[in-house]
């Protein structure tokens, strides 16, 4: 079991950025997976989100659609003319940017806020407002309930051989639409097979050609590859340094 448990640790570290589409995840699979996520624990077991999933191609198309959201910079550009704030509204170029390809999977996972029950005072004065101490405090708590669902699931995903990719850069707005919802689009989480010997990185849609030319990585009929960093946490046990 802890050989299992490393394997998809190491598994889920990195997203997937292209599926094999022509196979299905079988309902077994994809009723755990829904259980995983919709049962991981929560502050007084409150309720923080709902869950639109999706194995429809169309559908997830259609999601993936609103994803272009990926931009290219380096630290030379001028970064004033690529994305900013602006009265507390970040906003962002897309002209220089491609599409999140880790949610064109083969089942697709939208998470939504959602303000149920609530048990502490903070939660139930932030219900009720939308600025102040304690609307932060409940919106941190939500966002935290996201997030254990999110890791919930994507180990459960990785532990029976599937890859993940999480996605929070989108026009959630246009998902909503999509989707058929009011409530606040938080993060979308692909699930599915891997193309076996396929760079994971590569992007099932864009070329090399398409992408601004210092930022290609390969020939200009070649399928872009993702950049990616290597994660660094520095880790005490008993306040001593751990490796």
């Amino acid at each position: 079991m802890i050989n299992d448990i490393r394997k998809a640790v190491d598994s889920s570290n990195r997203a997937q950025r292209n599926y094999d589409l022509s196979k299905s995840i079988p309902q077994k699979e994809l009723d755990t997976l829904i259980y995983a996520a919709s049962e991981s624990p929560s502050k007084q077991n409150e309720t923080h989100y709902s869950l639109f999933v999706y194995t429809d191609p169309i559908m997830i198309r259609k999601i993936y659609d609103t994803t272009k959201k990926f931009n290219f910079f380096d630290e030379n550009d001028n970064l004033e003319k690529l994305f900013g704030e602006k009265k507390g509204v970040y906003w962002q170029n897309d002209d220089d940017s491609v599409k999140n390809s880790q949610v064109l999977a083969n089942a697709l996972f939208v998470y939504t806020e959602e303000k149920g029950q609530t048990r502490g005072g903070t939660h139930i004065v932030g219900k009720q407002s939308i600025a102040g101490d304690s609307a932060k405090l409940y919106k941190e708590q939500i966002d935290y309930s996201i997030g254990i669902s999110v890791g919930q699931l994507i180990l459960s995903a990785n532990l029976l051989g599937l890859k993940t990719g999480i996605c929070s850069a989108m026009d959630g707005r246009a998902i909503k639409k999509v989707v058929g919802t009011e409530k606040s689009v938080k993060v979308l989480v692909g699930v599915g097979f891997e193309n076996a010997d396929i760079d994971r990185r590569l992007h099932p849609d864009v070329l090399n050609k398409d992408v601004p030319a210092k930022f290609r990585n390969g020939k200009d009929l070649e399928n872009w590859r993702f950049p990616s960093y290597k994660k660094e946490c520095k880790v005490y046990i008993n306040g001593q340094i751990y490796s």
